[in-house]
């Protein structure tokens, strides 16, 4: 499910880096920021990407289905997608992912933390995440 390096993605013109991380059990969190190469080596070739600006951060729920299989395997078929959230993050998800972010004010050239989102089923369904503060 979760690539261990980060994958490269183009979308609309521009060069993306994302990666997948569980977060816990139910959820994963899909990580995406520009991707802008480093300064050329002696050889010519490009160096190695560096993350400038701001991170976009989607949390999204998964179940992994090794820690559901009994369950999954005496379900009824029809109601499996009504319980669990089995999908994998795809590339074409991702790309949908970078576009609604941008829709929703996620500016990935300037610096800052990350800006972070939640997923429902859809990437049209991307909600701020509100920050925890410490109190």
């Amino acid at each position: 499910m979760a690539p261990r390096t980060p994958r490269r993605i183009h979308v609309d013109g521009r060069d993306y880096r994302w990666v997948v991380r569980f977060r816990d059990s139910e959820h994963v969190v899909v990580c995406v920021w520009l991707d802008i190469p480093g300064p050329s080596s002696p050889s010519g070739r490009p160096g190695p990407s560096r993350r400038p600006g701001r991170p976009l951060e989607v949390l999204r729920r998964f179940d992994d289905p090794w820690l559901h299989y009994g369950v999954l395997l005496t379900a009824p078929a029809d109601r499996i997608a009504e319980v669990f959230h089995l999908a994998p993050v795809t590339p074409a998800l991702t790309a949908d992912l970078v576009r609604a972010g941008l829709a929703a004010g996620w500016r990935p050239e300037e610096p800052g933390a990350p800006q972070r989102f939640t997923l429902a089923r859809e990437p049209a369904d991307l909600t701020p995440l509100r920050e925890e503060r410490a109190e």
